[in-house]
């Protein structure tokens, strides 16, 4: 055998090819299956690939016949842990589903969201990135979902996608004991299937965002799924009884909510709750109109106070081992996704609109340093449009983040100073930067040069050499700025060392003309962002 026959995809052994398969995407399997013939037996005959399928990237095309065509061929009669996802899917009908549910029960999770659930694609591959960089949210006319819109002209007269509750009820009849992913955004639910989803007892998954049901069915379902580990219930009213249902859900880690009730709900009842929720390391509050977040920050996610300012960011450091783990001894998890985000759409949804107004988050920099204190491996922090926080209050935050992937800053204050610590040295793993309202103080820093100190082993001397390594977000896809200071000398440089991004928008006077690609292709869309491959 050659040495060129040896490194052939085909001859390698099946236990082999099993394993890289289980790294792959639907699509990609799908592609793989047309290499050849032993590729398509071995993919077709294991039924683990075929568990769970996320249809949701062909929601555009997905009909009720390709669906049953699927699911007839890949799905075996003894096939356990059957999970399906069709969110999005706009062709696939209610009579569908409820024939879908004479042929196949005991589900382990069922997605029927009316978008895609598009944080899934974030990690996928190649391909279904592409899709997600086309369809998501973050890059349309209308932005990320709980984010300032400007209210629509005129309404959209194409109907959403809604699976009739009696549907759903049929679905879920024959997995009441097996179900444990559960996501219906923005499906418009009711009393008795709020009952149905209730008998899901085994429920650790369960997305209700913008459902429209009421807290008397919330508090039903809470009360027999305390299991729970990940709950959506955004753009929904809350009361105080059902954020008390929400503390004794003792296992929950993801939390994302809506405050939209000012009358009702004050910062002190959502302390309270999250003092209860010990294993939470993910929290996302939108439309929130109750003034003091403050309150929220210091007393319900810390457990260490911080009234001091933080003057030297090493202090903060040193209050940890080599593995993370804080030389006090914690008492809750460390918080790493964290999104503070009000929402223009503060009006009731029947009243008409005559002029905009923006509501804003009274956190100030106390919060800052008790995040600093308390969360420094945070992976993703959003925060929009706050109020009596400063730039410096900001580095104190940055300089303590190594861990930070992805940072949004908005902010509608006039003068705020530049923030220093927004840099490869303090921030080296990045790959999303929003910054609105805010500016940065040396651009230049994002593509510096640095030295470096290499040893010669052969010669066993020591070798400075000048300019030979760039400190840069060498792991950055997407950049949306508004800011002056980025010139076409920064995104050239972006584009040359800069080698994973894919999305940028800004709000500067770049002349496409005057900037060297090197090879990379751009374009530039609708929404304003601009694409580079």
């Amino acid at each position: 055998m050659s040495e060129s026959e040896g490194l052939r995809l085909d001859t390698l052994p099946t236990e082999v090819i099993v394993a890289i398969c289980q790294c792959l995407s639907l699509f990609s399997k799908c592609q793989l299956c047309q290499v050849c013939l032993r590729f398509q037996l071995i993919i077709y005959n294991n039924n683990e690939f075929w568990q769970h399928l996320d249809l949701s990237q062909f929601g555009e095309t997905l009909t009720n016949q390709h669906l049953f065509t699927i699911l007839r061929t890949r799905w075996k009669s003894k096939l356990q842990n059957r999970w399906l996802d069709i969110s999005g899917c706009r062709l696939i009908s209610s009579s569908a589903l409820e024939k879908l549910a004479e042929t196949h029960c005991d589900f382990q999770g069922i997605h029927l969201n009316v978008e895609p659930r598009f944080d899934t694609w974030e990690a996928a591959d190649e391909w279904i990135k592409s899709q997600f960089y086309k369809k998501c949210p973050t890059f349309t006319k209308m932005g990320r979902p709980g984010l300032y819109r400007l209210w629509p002209t005129t309404r959209s007269s194409s109907p959403q996608w809604q699976i009739s509750n009696k549907s759903i009820q049929i679905v879920l009849q024959g997995s009441f004991q097996t179900l444990k992913y559960l996501s219906f955004g923005k499906q418009n639910l009711n009393r008795e299937t709020a009952i149905a989803i209730a008998s899901c007892k085994n429920l650790t998954q369960l997305d209700l965002n913008g459902t429209n049901l009421d807290n008397a069915s919330l508090q039903d379902i809470l009360s027999h799924t305390n299991q729970l580990v990940s709950l959506k219930l955004l753009d929904l009213e809350l009361s105080n009884m059902t954020l008390i249902m929400i503390s004794l859900l003792k296992n929950l880690c993801q939390l994302h909510f809506s405050v939209i009730n000012k009358g009702i709900i004050s910062a002190k009842a959502i302390a309270e709750m999250l003092k209860c929720l010990r294993k939470l390391d993910d929290l996302r509050m939108n439309q929130i109109m109750i003034g003091d977040v403050d309150l929220v920050i210091t007393e319900g996610l810390a457990w260490i106070s911080c009234d001091e300012l933080v003057e030297d960011d090493t202090k903060i450091q040193h209050q940890y081992d080599s593995n993370g783990d804080k030389l006090i001894q914690q008492d809750r998890a460390f918080i790493r996704y964290l999104d503070l985000s009000p929402k223009l759409d503060i009006y009731p949804r029947c009243r008409e609109r005559s002029m905009l107004i923006e509501h804003y988050i009274t956190i100030s920099n106390s919060s800052l340093r008790s995040l600093a204190v308390n969360h420094p491996f945070m992976v993703s922090f959003r925060l929009v449009n706050p109020y009596a926080i400063s730039a410096e209050g900001v580095d104190v935050l940055l300089s303590v983040l190594n861990c930070l992937e992805i940072f949004e800053l908005r902010w509608r204050r006039s003068e705020v100073d530049p923030i220093h610590k927004l840099t490869p040295k303090f921030c080296p793993k990045l790959r999303e930067i929003t910054l609105h309202g805010v500016d940065v103080a040396d651009f230049d820093g994002w593509f510096g040069v640095q030295k470096d100190l290499e040893i010669d082993q052969c010669k066993n001397k020591t070798l400075l050499e000048e300019g030979c390594s760039r400190m840069t977000f060498q792991n950055l896809e997407i950049l949306d700025l508004d800011s002056t200071g980025f010139t076409n000398s920064h995104f050239n440089m972006l584009i040359k060392y800069c080698l994973k991004a894919r999305k940028v928008k800004l709000r500067t006077n770049i002349v496409y003309s005057q900037i060297n690609v090197n090879n990379r292709t751009i374009s530039k869309s609708d929404s304003g962002w601009i694409d580079i491959k």
